[in-house]
């Protein structure tokens, strides 16, 4: 830095002054003793522009300094007339004249050069009762200049210390040291005071009477800071959270702060700008608790470190507090853990804890909008308690409404002087689960979400099955109050407070659990569930007979059949298989009457129902559950307490077939006896000498066990041969018998053709049997043997 300083003496009355300084620096000039203050006498200063002088300052006030802006007029602790210029700039370059009016005056030609050597701005930090050295460099042209540090006082400044060059110096605690060697100049401060900080100019001074031109090197704001309490280790868990209360009380501190060390001071601070207000910055939020005259802090993201918590006394002196923040994994924590409960109903929550904090505070609270993890305090509505076994604690909420709904948090609390913290291991999802939905395949359905009035203008969203919080994919979302993704539309009444979604075209795939969620900051909050369950369109009809069996055949769709749940329900409602009318699962394939075995491979699991009763009649559920998806398939069970429907058809027709056989054998016998010319009908035995030939003679016989009355029917007709002589061998025979037992019993029906062989050759023997058995199996058959020659 080169500093030149001009004196002309004016004709008679003004003398002018170059002075040089720096783009960014300060200038200070002051008057010798001829030119002393006088409070009683106007001050100004101008600038020469066009040939006038235009006014920078003006003053007539009886005071010891006057400003405006960066320029300042103001009498010096010697009593003298002093110009301060701060921050300068190279449009403040030019003639100037100032003075006392009346008085005396002076001119400089103020120029302002830029060099990388001057006007740079640093801070100093020291600790109160320490000492602190402040440092500024020089270029060789200042070697043989006096080296001077002067302090701001307002809008004033007056120098604190100085030296000749290559000399030390000593006042009171400040110590100055100039090493030309070296290029440097060191200034001292011992025992350093709260009053000894503030901003200081480090520069060369160079004078020629009656003007003393001071320009500075470097500006330097000193800070002094106070640790007020020895460090306080505040241990937080991977994956958690530490909301940290750290308590200043002083009344109305200048602000309050939060700052991470690095090598032992604090490059940047933290402030909170607003008061009883939450003030997110990064991976922390700050509080100004005001009337607890504390700062809280919550870290979201947690990382070692050291941190000071603390407030400005004023605009140079702090006070803080050091916090070493440690970071430690434990397998109880960090765990993410989602519960749910039914309105009106009360959950219990099972909160895990480090044991060697059995003896700290336990804490539940729930985040807000914020993300911030308030306390929450209501009477009657939660409870805390110990549990026997360590490191556990349980929570009870009562009553749970959709508010009840959010992301809370478990945690401990430790205190330690002014300084207390909660430590916050684990994450609790709580959801509100609304009433089924139950929706028919082909159909429409809608699923809705009621919310609170204050995410009105929040995005909404709604997932299917598995979605947490933060990483969800939503099945559909809402940005708009209306929007359409294939068969899903969506619609948002921010009246009414309720997000709808409706499902077009209903398929089996779409059962699950749909999750209702908002936008909160930068993470999707699910907060109620909904479980749609889908009735197949096919309906299953199924007839049986009391005391014999039945199967059940359901087909189902999971994709891992061994590990879905399968069952039968009975119900008029689907309702009935949430309140123990559940018949039989796969989880227990045997209940009673009632049994359950499947076939993976044909995608079926059949329900067999033994010894079955009239009260078994009834509607049945064909249940499949796979991932949290229920679907059905109804059925209806019909029992009767007659033969079984297929028996009745089976032997009607039979018996049908064997009278329409009789009726035309019986025909056509008769025609053709017609066709013979008998001319006559008697009525002859049959003896050994004309028997009938076998060949021409039919034998049927129908028996019929069932429930009939006691006496029995027969039926016999006969049709004698004609009484030509020559036609007695030919002679046709026809025996039919219709016989009804007691007997009840569904069973077999036989019919059989066969030679007899106590008849005739020609005689053919048909044979219709119902026979009673156990079994409920029925059976038809129809054998035919021919007759032998």
């Amino acid at each position: 830095m080169k500093i030149i300083i001009t004196f002309c003496l004016i004709t008679g009355l003004v003398s002018s002054t170059n002075v040089i300084s720096y783009s960014g620096g300060s200038v200070i000039m002051t008057m010798g003793d001829r030119h002393r203050w006088s409070s009683h006498t106007p001050k100004y200063i101008c600038k020469f522009a066009g040939g006038a002088c235009k006014t920078v300052i003006q003053s007539t006030a009886q005071n010891d300094t006057v400003f405006e802006g960066r320029f300042s007029l103001y009498e010096s602790k010697q009593g003298h007339f002093g110009v301060l210029i701060r921050e300068l700039n190279p449009q403040d370059a030019g003639k100037y004249r100032f003075g006392l009016a009346n008085n005396w005056n002076r001119e400089i030609n103020l120029k302002v050069h830029h060099d990388a050597c001057c006007g740079m701005s640093m801070t100093v930090v020291g600790h109160l009762n320490k000492d602190v050295s402040i440092s500024c460099d020089y270029t060789v042209e200042h070697k043989r200049t006096w080296k001077y540090f002067y302090k701001l006082k307002g809008h004033s400044a007056d120098w604190v210390i100085f030296t000749m060059p290559g000399k030390n110096h000593k006042e009171n605690q400040f110590y100055i040291t100039d090493d030309n060697r070296l290029n440097l100049f060191t200034m001292t401060i011992r025992e350093l005071k709260e009053e000894d900080g503030g901003v200081y100019f480090c520069g060369t001074q160079t004078w020629e009477y009656p003007i003393k031109v001071f320009s500075t090197i470097k500006t330097v704001h000193l800070h002094v800071t106070d640790k007020v309490q020895s460090s306080v280790r505040v241990t937080g868990f991977l994956g958690g959270r530490i909301m940290m209360k750290c308590r200043h009380p002083l009344e109305n501190p200048k602000a309050r702060f939060l700052c991470r060390e690095l090598e032992g001071e604090c490059p940047e601070k933290t402030y909170t700008n607003v008061q009883n207000e939450w003030q997110q910055n990064g991976g922390f939020s700050l509080y100004d608790d005001t009337s607890g005259k504390s700062l809280m802090v919550f870290f979201r993201n947690l990382t070692e470190g050291t941190y000071r918590c603390g407030v400005d006394v004023s605009d140079f002196t702090e006070q803080y507090r050091e916090v070493n923040v440690e970071v430690k994994e434990d397998p109880c924590c960090g765990k993410i853990i989602s519960q749910a409960g039914y309105i009106g109903e009360t959950l219990t929550i099972s909160c895990e804890h480090p044991p060697t904090l059995r003896a700290s505070l336990k804490h539940f609270c729930k985040e807000d909008e914020n993300l911030i993890c308030q306390d929450i305090r209501a009477a009657g509505k939660y409870s805390l308690s110990d549990h026997s076994q360590p490191g556990l604690f349980t929570v009870t909420i009562s009553n749970l409404t959709l508010s009840d709904a959010g992301v809370y948090w478990c945690g401990v609390e430790t205190s330690e002087g002014h300084i207390s913290y909660t430590s916050l291991t684990i994450r609790v999802q709580i959801s509100i689960i609304s009433s089924k939905v139950i929706g028919h395949e082909g159909d429409a359905v809608e699923i809705r979400c009621p919310y609170d009035s204050k995410y009105k203008q929040n995005s909404k969203h709604v997932c299917k099955d598995e979605c947490c919080t933060e990483h969800s994919d939503s099945l559909i979302a809402q940005r708009t109050t209306q929007n359409k993704t294939e068969r899903f539309s969506v619609h948002d009444d921010i009246t009414a407070g309720v997000f709808s979604v409706n499902i077009s075209r209903v398929k089996a795939e779409d059962a699950g659990r749909y999750w209702c969620g908002v936008e909160a900051g930068d993470v999707l909050m699910n907060y109620l569930s909904t479980e749609l369950q889908v009735v197949r369109k096919e309906v299953l009809q199924v007839f049986g007979r009391e005391t014999l069996s039945v199967s059940i055949e359901c087909s189902y769709r999971g994709e891992s059949p061994e590990s879905d749940g399968k069952f039968l329900c009975m119900g008029q409602q689907l309702a009935s298989c949430d309140k123990g009318g559940v018949k039989v699962s796969s989880e227990k394939n045997r209940t009673g009457r009632f049994s359950l075995s499947n076939d993976a491979p044909a995608g079926v699991f059949t329900v067999t129902i033994t010894d079955l009763r009239e009260e078994d009649s009834g509607t049945y559920w064909c249940g499949e559950e796979s991932l949290g998806s229920s679907i059905y398939t109804e059925v209806h069970l019909h029992v009767s307490n007659g033969p079984a429907p297929s028996v009745i058809i089976t032997v009607c027709v039979c018996v049908a077939l064997l009278l329409i056989g009789g009726a035309t054998l019986i025909f056509f016998k008769l025609k053709h006896k017609r066709t013979q010319g008998s001319s006559s009908s008697n009525r002859t035995d049959i003896t050994n000498s004309d028997r009938v030939s076998p060949a021409a003679c039919d034998y049927e016989e129908v028996n019929h066990s069932g429930q009939y009355p006691d006496s029995d029917t027969s039926v016999y007709m006969n049709t004698s041969p004609s009484t030509n002589s020559s036609d007695k061998n030919k002679a046709v025979c026809i025996y039919s018998t219709v016989q009804l037992p007691k007997d009840e019993g569904p069973a077999y029906a036989t019919v059989s053709f066969q030679k007899n062989p106590d008849s005739p050759s020609n005689l053919l023997v048909s044979t219709v049997a119902f026979i009673k058995e156990e079994s409920a199996t029925e059976y038809a058959t129809v054998k035919h043997r021919p007759r032998l020659e």
